[in-house]
């Protein structure tokens, strides 16, 4: 029974974030209210048995309540993460601005931006905060045997760091910037550069990140990091480019990326006012030829 469990949980944490996101990115209201109502019914689930598991295992050794009790308070956790998640991605789905706007890059350089919500943070700060509790949860469980709780006591301070950025304000939303040399990109407190000479067209997955970034042209703004969801880890040899909350879609910002990765000449007027109306849809744009003058 309890390698069934094991092996249901493995499959959970292969494939369950992957089905979430796919769930996600349709911006459906209808699949918002299905997700939201299974993961709150997950989340009620979890925290029974929690609750069961605190009463019936009070005369048991403290390792074992610790590791029981401990496991499904974390996976209790987990779900309230996606309930949020879902909830954050349900709210901006019908409020995306879908606009471009001027804006100084990371580099200072001026750019043509599609910028990034600020509940792009809903799940990294409700993890963080959730995991801090955690460990403040354990405390309390081995506060019996002092060495078990120290450790935990430990753990707790050293999980607040991650809410380090947060309340320093030091993790910036960001945004993508494209400006008349690079794709600049900002989350977090990280950001990194992709020259157009290395974009060969149209992205075809954002989710996985955006090639032709080197080591050199990534930074990071503080210590401690702002770490990715599991959804947006990208692959290998590209930079991350979170997309969920961008103010235009993903599928609109590839085909931008990929239209002025074509235009060198209309790349020299990034960061003016007359690039905010520019799509490769517009009228303005489909006619507008290498030749023209701009007024």
């Amino acid at each position: 029974m309890i390698g069934s469990y094991a092996s249901a949980g493995a499959w959970g944490a292969r494939y369950g974030p992957v089905l979430i996101r796919r769930m996600l990115d349709r911006e459906r209201s209808g699949t918002y209210v299905v997700l939201v109502l299974a993961e709150l019914a997950l989340v009620a689930a979890f925290a029974g048995v929690l609750v069961a598991l605190l009463i019936v295992t009070r005369d048991e050794p403290l390792w074992l309540r610790a590791l029981g009790v401990g496991t499904v308070a974390m996976a209790t956790c987990g779900a309230v993460v996606w309930v949020v998640e879902a909830a954050a991605r349900w709210s901006w789905s019908v409020r995306r601005p879908e606009r471009l706007v001027l804006a100084a890059a990371p580099s200072g350089a001026a750019s043509t931006a599609v910028l990034r919500s600020r509940g792009s943070f809903a799940t990294p700060l409700t993890n963080a905060i959730l995991v801090t509790a955690w460990c403040a949860f354990m405390v309390v469980l081995t506060a019996p045997v002092p060495w078990a709780a120290v450790v935990f006591g430990l753990a707790t301070l050293a999980s607040c760091a991650r809410l380090a950025p947060f309340a320093l304000g030091r993790a910036s939303a960001g945004g993508v910037y494209l400006t008349p040399t690079a794709v600049e990109l900002r989350w977090g407190v990280r950001s990194a550069s992709v020259p157009w000479e290395t974009v060969r067209g149209a992205p075809d997955d954002l989710a996985h990140g955006l090639a032709g970034a080197t080591d050199a042209t990534g930074d990071r703004a503080f210590p401690v990091d702002v770490p990715l969801d599991v959804t947006d880890q990208p692959f290998a040899g590209r930079v991350a480019v979170p997309v969920a909350y961008l103010w235009l879609r993903a599928d609109e910002l590839s085909e931008l990326i990929g239209w002025y990765a074509t235009q060198p000449v209309l790349r020299a007027h990034l960061g003016t006012q007359e690039s905010l109306t520019w799509r490769p849809t517009a009228p303005s744009a489909v006619t507008m030829a290498d030749g023209d003058t701009f007024t």
